[in-house]
């Protein structure tokens, strides 16, 4: 996720002068294929946030105890 983004950053701070001005290569190729190293990673953080909340609610629940 990190490298992706820092390829994205550096690629937009250079004016994107290193890439193909086609707009299926920049489009298909650059931004969609590449787009997938950072949905992928971000969609897996949401996912292990939420379990991580759920989880921790189910913690914070007070217990009965059993006489």
């Amino acid at each position: 996720l990190y490298g992706d983004i820092l390829y994205f950053a550096t690629e937009a701070r250079a004016g994107w002068a290193h890439s193909d001005p086609h707009p299926f290569y920049f489009w298909g190729y650059f931004v969609g294929l590449n787009g997938l190293w950072v949905l992928v990673p971000a969609l897996l953080m949401l996912d292990a946030s939420r379990e991580l909340a759920r989880a921790q609610r189910g913690h914070d629940r007070p217990r009965h105890k059993a006489h």
